[in-house]
């Protein structure tokens, strides 16, 4: 998954978003919710500021598990966003 390459956190509000899920920007974390059993937590982040790897594979775990977004295309979407870092 993503080998190297960066992903601005803007890019990953805005699938998020496209899969239904709130942001709301709290003093110390970016929260993503549609409910409260579907929750994700991030450090805060700047739009263009590189997500973090671990991040991503959290995510990309989340979405996978919870039948809302398949790995295979959590790493498309990544391919097409991304740049090398």
């Amino acid at each position: 998954m993503n080998n190297g390459k960066s992903i601005p956190f803007v890019e990953l509000r805005r699938l998020l978003e496209e899969l239904g899920y709130r942001y709301k920007r709290a003093d110390d974390a970016e929260v993503f919710y549609q409910s409260r059993d579907r929750m994700i937590y991030f450090r805060r982040y700047r739009d263009r500021e590189p997500v973090g790897a671990r991040e991503l594979a959290s995510t990309r775990s989340f979405l996978d598990d919870w039948g809302q977004l398949d790995a295979a295309d959590f790493d498309a979407f990544l391919e097409s966003t991304t740049k090398p870092a």
